[in-house]
């Protein structure tokens, strides 16, 4: 990258050389040559404004035919500007000339500044000659350009800092931006001044017209010295990617019940932003909810939520995300299904317990759905090899919240080989009366006994007998010790049992 450039010149005037010429009417000078800017830059045009005196004791008008500017020394003749037929000046009188002249090149430049008249009176002709010492350097205000990534059809965006590294304010500061193959959206800022040694940053944005290389060109221009303007320019090359299409959708069915609706994901895995998306979903038997998004940054994912309303407890529907893309307008689909999932009933966390001739059956009713269950009653069915039976043949729940549990116990007595017993479960969902059966294993559930032999001998019937009076006797021991033990603590003289 080129570095900024600066100019930096410096004006030495030899001086004011009066020559008296072949005539003796005439008695004339140039008196000053004044150069504007007095530093100038390469390719800059510099001002040289020639003062000529004819002065008083002249006796005659001196005519000027011609001014010019020449390189002094050298081989052969360099003359840079020069005027003609400029009129006569009369004894007393000046005249005032501007010349202009640009130097490509940085350096010192020996000029001479030549007028050359006629002596009115004696029509002798008359030269004069004055010296210039002009030194051209190439300085100007650092500039940097800076460019994001771009994509072809896709607005992009730059800065341009300008770093005041001369040693003078400069005003009516402007930096210019432009491209070729791009259109400038933004290409123009304008700032009052920049102090010594301070900086500004003018933005720009632009749009490539194809993909491939760009040139971008910022151009300085500034006032120097009060009046001096200069310009210098900065040139960038860049490289704009083709336009990657790649936007996705993701959904989730969220929600409880009947308050339903769609989460969807949208992803874009574009290389530029997408704006105004706007996300909807269409199903024969819902309805949803649209959200409408300004943009989307590349490589990025923004999440939005459809509310549904449902016809029925299950729809299939077509997610739809349209875009802007570009200068294109783009869409990206999915399919999916959301369901109304309403109360459900499940018995969990079964225990089946023998005591004595019958078997208690407990554990919780619970609705693994999304609305609450009403009016749930538990019931023992009767069937060859099972009978209900008291103190609770059927058990009612209630109302069972939507993700939540209600304990229950139930009474069954079994005959022959029954391995499991029935029971039916009854609900109101939204109005809706739901029946469902479970079957209930008795030798699998925690807590469960072995159905006793009916044909065992006398053995085994009287160990099972003296069993009660085993546990009985256990007890009552435990509950002694269990006094004695408190007495002693309290530190309790007489121990009575």
């Amino acid at each position: 990258m080129r570095r900024g450039v600066a100019v930096l010149a410096c004006l030495v005037v030899v001086g004011s050389l009066p020559l008296s010429v072949a005539g003796a009417s005439v008695n004339a000078s140039i008196s000053n040559v004044e150069v504007s800017p007095s530093s100038p830059a390469p390719g800059e045009t510099v001002t040289f404004e020639t003062t000529v005196r004819n002065l008083e004791n002249s006796d005659a008008p001196l005519e000027i035919n011609d001014i010019a500017i020449r390189k002094a020394g050298g081989s052969g003749i360099t003359e840079y500007e020069r005027v003609s037929d400029l009129g006569s000046i009369s004894p007393g009188s000046t005249l005032e000339v501007p010349l202009t002249a640009s130097f490509e090149s940085s350096g010192s430049k020996d000029l001479r500044v030549i007028v050359y008249g006629r002596d009115r009176g004696n029509g002798n002709n008359v030269e004069l000659r004055y010296p210039v010492k002009l030194n051209v350097q190439e300085r100007h205000p650092q500039m940097d350009l800076s460019v994001n990534d771009s994509v072809a059809g896709i607005e992009s965006s730059g800065e341009v800092t300008v770093a005041n590294g001369l040693d003078s304010r400069i005003t009516n500061v402007e930096v210019a931006v432009e491209g070729e193959g791009v259109e400038m959206t933004q290409s123009r800022t304008v700032e009052s001044s920049i102090a010594e040694n301070g900086s500004m940053t003018a933005p720009f944005r632009f749009r490539p017209d194809s993909a491939g290389e760009h040139s971008l060109t910022a151009t300085l221009s500034y006032t120097i010295a009060g009046d001096t303007t200069r310009n210098t320019t900065r040139t960038t090359v860049i490289e704009s990617d083709p336009l990657r299409n790649s936007v996705e959708l993701d959904t989730t069915a969220v929600g409880s019940g009947t308050d339903r609706a769609l989460r969807v994901a949208v992803s874009n895995g574009a290389n530029a932003p997408i704006t105004d998306v706007m996300v909807a979903a269409d199903s024969e038997n819902a309805t949803f909810q649209r959200v409408l998004l300004e943009n989307v940054s590349a490589s990025t994912t923004r999440q939005v939520r459809l509310n549904a309303t449902l016809d029925e407890p299950r729809a299939d529907a077509t997610v739809t995300a349209n875009y802007d893309l570009g200068t294109e307008t783009e869409q990206a689909t999915t399919e999916t299904t959301i369901r109304s999932v309403p109360g459900t009933i499940d018995l969990t966390g079964l225990d089946v317990v023998r005591q004595g001739g019958r078997l208690q059956i407990s554990g919780s009713a619970s609705n693994v759905g999304s609305t609450d269950a009403d009016s749930v009653l538990v019931s023992v069915v009767d069937t060859e090899t099972v009978t209900p039976a008291t103190p609770g043949r059927d058990y009612f729940v209630g109302t069972v919240p939507d993700s939540d549990f209600v304990s229950f116990n139930v009474y069954a007595r079994t005959e022959g080989n029954a391995t499991s017993v029935p029971l039916e479960v009854t609900y109101l969902v939204d109005d809706t009366r739901k029946t469902q059966r479970f079957d209930v294993a008795i030798d699998q559930m925690g807590g469960a006994a072995q159905q006793p032999d009916q044909d065992g001998g006398n053995e085994g019937g009287s160990q099972n007998n003296m069993l009660p009076v085993f546990v009985a006797g256990g007890l009552a021991l435990l509950v002694v010790v269990g006094v004695l033990v408190r007495r002693y603590r309290r530190g309790d003289d007489d121990i009575e049992v």
